[in-house]
């Protein structure tokens, strides 16, 4: 779910806080018309807070106005997307302006560690977004009978989603000398061109690579590419539809994933990497999310394409299983509107804090002299081995690196042959670029 679908959602919440008679909001979209701007600024010093939904050049003006007004100027309440990873590339001069009497929301623990790790002594707020009310929620238990497993895959078509893993995963299945339910793979989504910006690494044909790959690993009969379809539509076709639905993701900034729910509050099993904010779902669906762990490695983070595997083996297991329905009304009501308004009222209700500068960190301060030096916006890591970028990574959710037994049995990718003198690695399949994460050594887990 995009952001111009998921800031709507917010601004309901605060209309709804509106309406309780609680508090006096106003809704107010940038630019500005020229009178409208003279009177919110004339009204600045009567203000008792100033919400930013979302960052943009626009909203970051009409912020550093509104604070430049007043000796005591409103706390603000700033929504955070992903801005930590990025070096909170977006709120440009807003960084230097900062009090810790300000406010970041976020939706998950792990981009609060991730806004922590820029400033130390923030003030943080965990919300999530309130998205239930937006899906279409099917009542009815629908459970299949058929052979094959459905899998399905929503989202961008991107490198840093980790596709290619996923693709591995299902040829291990295949291969494996442990029977394996057959299944079928549907990706819905488009190819983003999106790369790695924070690396400075394009995208060139990841969704091109990605069919070769399944031609390569003999999957082109499993795997079906449907491109972008209309959010109604992926509703009604796929997350009220029996699936498992199935995301690899290393996402820069995966901090919610809505797909995810939506398939969670229609019954059906999940899984994901322990990543970002996929682990906020783990209390609330407890018996449909499989967390797949997150390695370390010298590139950065890696799935263990095995481990993945042996997931969605267990999920396909569980699909036929029903939810109980009151276990699925709990975990609706705690991303419902109602919800999300309690808990922002809740945050309303609380001190103020001194208006301290809001200092910076040291990680926070590396990434302003890196964007100097790189001469550019978005480039602030040298690569994935970039010792900064591990911060991030780990505050996601990468763990300990993965360590192989030497004398274990391991899988070998088609292209990938050994011999007395070494290790052979065909490079038939075109590189879309270095812009993919890893996805390790593969071993077999099952003996």
């Amino acid at each position: 779910m995009s952001l111009q679908e998921m800031i709507p959602a917010i601004e309901r919440v605060w209309d709804r806080i509106g309406r309780s008679e609680r508090k006096t909001v106003s809704t107010v979209c940038v630019p500005l018309p020229p009178e409208r701007e003279r009177r919110l600024h004339a009204r600045a010093s009567r203000l008792e807070r100033i919400v930013l939904t979302t960052v943009t050049p626009g909203t970051v003006q009409a912020a550093l106005r509104l604070r430049a007004r007043g000796e005591e100027p409103a706390p603000m309440t700033l929504y955070v997307h992903g801005d930590g990873p990025e070096g909170f590339e977006a709120f440009g001069a807003l960084t230097e302006v900062l009090t810790e009497r300000d406010t970041f929301v976020v939706t998950c623990e792990a981009e609060a560690t991730t806004v922590r790790a820029c400033f130390p002594n923030d003030q943080v707020e965990l919300i999530p977004f309130p998205l239930v009310d937006l899906f279409k929620v099917n009542s009815r238990k629908r459970r299949t009978t058929d052979e094959i497993t459905r899998l399905a895959y929503v989202g961008r078509v991107s490198e840093q989603k980790n596709l290619h893993n996923l693709l591995f995963a299902l040829w291990i299945m295949r291969t494996s000398d442990v029977p394996a339910p057959p299944v079928t793979l549907d990706v819905y989504g488009g190819e983003d061109g999106l790369g790695s910006p924070n690396m400075g690494l394009a995208s060139v044909g990841y969704g091109t690579f990605l069919r070769e790959l399944a031609e390569t690993l003999g999957l082109a009969d499993v795997v079906t590419w449907h491109g972008a379809k209309p959010r109604d539509w992926v509703f009604y076709n796929v997350h009220q539809e029996p699936h498992v639905l199935v995301s690899p993701t290393l996402h820069s900034d995966e901090n919610f994933g809505s797909s995810v729910l939506a398939s969670l509050v229609n019954g059906h099993q999940v899984v994901t990497t322990s990543w970002g904010g996929h682990q906020v779902f783990r209390e609330w669906f407890p018996e449909q999310l499989t967390l797949v762990p997150v390695h370390a490695s010298p590139l950065g983070p890696v799935v263990d394409p095995v481990t993945l595997a042996d997931a969605v083996l267990a999920a396909a297991g569980r699909s036929a299983a029903a939810v109980e329905e009151a276990a699925l009304e709990r975990g609706r009501a705690a991303f419902s509107e109602a919800a999300v308004a309690t808990r922002t009222l809740d945050m309303l209700s609380r001190p103020h804090r001194a208006p301290v500068p809001l200092q910076k960190s040291p990680v926070q301060r590396r990434i302003d002299e890196r964007r100097a030096e790189f001469g550019g916006k978005r480039k602030i890591y040298a690569d994935y081995g970039d010792p900064i970028a591990r911060v991030f990574f780990e505050a996601y959710g990468m763990e300990k690196p993965l360590h192989f037994d030497e004398r274990s049995d391991y899988v070998l990718a088609p292209w990938v042959s050994h011999s007395d003198d070494g290790v052979t690695i065909a490079t038939r399949i075109a590189d879309p670029g270095a812009t993919r994460p890893t996805t390790g050594p593969p071993r077999r887990a099952r003996s």
